[in-house]
């Protein structure tokens, strides 16, 4: 049991000191000090990342289309909101919408019967 958490320690180690050489050879290759490399750290964590869209200073005709990007499939189409049906209690009215939060109508007679428009529903 010792063994092997020792071995997994070793591994880890391992990895550590070979990512540490490469970064050493290409300081080197590139005639860059431990200064100079945490200089450019420094400011590369400094420049807010957005989130969206795209990065600041690139323009859209020189952006680069990725090879994953133009292998994706189109976007499946979402499938169209249930038609629904509501009633005024008093006048009898009927009206079928597919959005009624928006309905001017429904919103209307909701405001007009001081009820939740949810109660309208047939």
């Amino acid at each position: 049991m010792l063994q092997k958490q020792l071995q997994e320690e070793h591994k880890a180690l391992d990895k550590k000191f070979k990512f540490i050489t490469d970064l050493q050879a290409l300081m080197t290759k590139y005639d860059q000090s431990t200064e100079d490399l945490l200089a450019i750290l420094s400011s590369a964590s400094a420049t807010p990342v957005s989130k969206r869209g795209r990065k600041p200073g690139i323009k859209k005709s020189t952006a680069k289309v990725s090879a994953s990007s133009a292998l994706k499939k189109p976007r499946k189409k979402a499938a169209p909101r249930p038609l629904r049906t509501f009633k005024h209690p008093k006048s009898g009215e009927v009206t079928e919408t597919r959005a009624p939060q928006v309905d001017k109508v429904i919103k209307a007679w909701a405001k007009e019967l001081k009820v939740d428009w949810r109660t309208l529903e047939v």
